[in-house]
């Protein structure tokens, strides 16, 4: 039996905003000599050197991973500063780093409701913002519009136009464009705004995904680092999932993705949703493939600072 496709909902602009190897920039932030050096910051148990949970661009350029130890990073990269995390009564303190996100989100929040997911990402609201911007100064009847914002990777525009910032302006402020991509624009321009305020504020550079829900956004916020945003109009998301891995699918990762990837040999989102349906045995899974296949998502955000 098919899957009832969902009902129609009122769109939503949702920002899912990535801090730029935090740990790093926070570290940099209290000693500006690590500024442009190569840098990681490694846990409070250093054996070995400590395990790395943060590497700095210019550290990767040599090759440093996450997945390596102090002693390992230094043989890769010899000059890399290791700064470890730190410790109050023995264990690793991570105040200083949820401290510094705060100021992130306090800044992130004068634009709408938050949602911090970790130390590091915040998911914002920005629906009734941009609807506020469409109302009152809508992008195609603005005679500038943000610079910033005509850097945004915008998924379903050719790559390989001479100009991509005036092909991207041009997108911003398509006068018949439908109600879904007006505020999608408004919302890439108002996390355009944020993300400068958020580096000239906390000096902490920041890439985002904006799209209309959680996943979507989420699933492309790292996908143009450091410090850029990619945004997704809903004519886009079913070319973007059609190969998009499986196991990066929520709720569709761990036992239940590395079952579908190895034993059924489904590595990719499927258009048609097809085989799955009868793969899947239990309904609810089946709805849930179907509404991630098609970009569905309908949860909210929950206020979190």
């Amino acid at each position: 039996m098919p899957v009832a496709r969902p009902e129609p909902q009122e769109p939503r602009v949702i920002a899912h905003v990535d801090m730029d190897c935090f740990y790093v920039q926070v570290e940099q932030r209290r000693n500006p000599a690590l500024r442009g050096q190569p840098t990681a910051v490694v846990q409070y148990n250093d054996w070995k050197g400590g395990g790395l949970i943060a590497v700095s661009y210019e550290a990767r350029k040599f090759g440093v991973k996450r997945s390596m130890r102090g002693d390992e990073a230094k043989i890769v990269c010899p000059s890399i500063n290791l700064v470890q995390v730190p410790v109050a009564r023995d264990k690793a303190d991570l105040n200083v780093y949820r401290s510094a996100g705060s100021e992130v989100v306090a800044i992130l929040s004068t634009k709408g409701k938050c949602e911090r997911a970790s130390i590091d990402e915040v998911y914002l609201d920005l629906t009734d913002a941009a609807k506020e911007m469409l109302l009152e100064s809508p992008p195609e009847l603005s005679e500038l519009i943000f610079e910033e914002a005509t850097k945004s990777n915008i998924l379903g525009l050719p790559s390989d136009v001479s100009n991509r910032e005036d092909s991207v302006r041009a997108w911003l402020c398509r006068a018949d464009a439908d109600y879904q991509d007006k505020l999608l624009s408004c919302g890439a321009i108002i996390v355009a705004q944020l993300r400068i305020k958020v580096l000239e504020e906390t000096q902490f550079t920041c890439s985002a995904g904006i799209a209309h829900n959680k996943m979507i956004a989420k699933l492309v916020s790292g996908m143009h680092k450091p410090a850029q945003q990619t945004v997704v109009p809903s004519s886009a998301v079913q070319d973007f999932l059609v190969s998009l891995p499986v196991k990066k699918m929520k709720q569709l990762g761990g036992k239940l993705g590395s079952s579908l990837q190895d034993d059924l040999g489904v590595k990719t989102v499927e258009r048609g949703y097809g085989r799955l349906q009868e793969v899947l045995a239990e309904k609810k899974l089946r709805i849930v493939f179907y509404q991630r296949a098609m970009g569905v998502e309908r949860h909210f955000l929950a206020q979190k600072h």
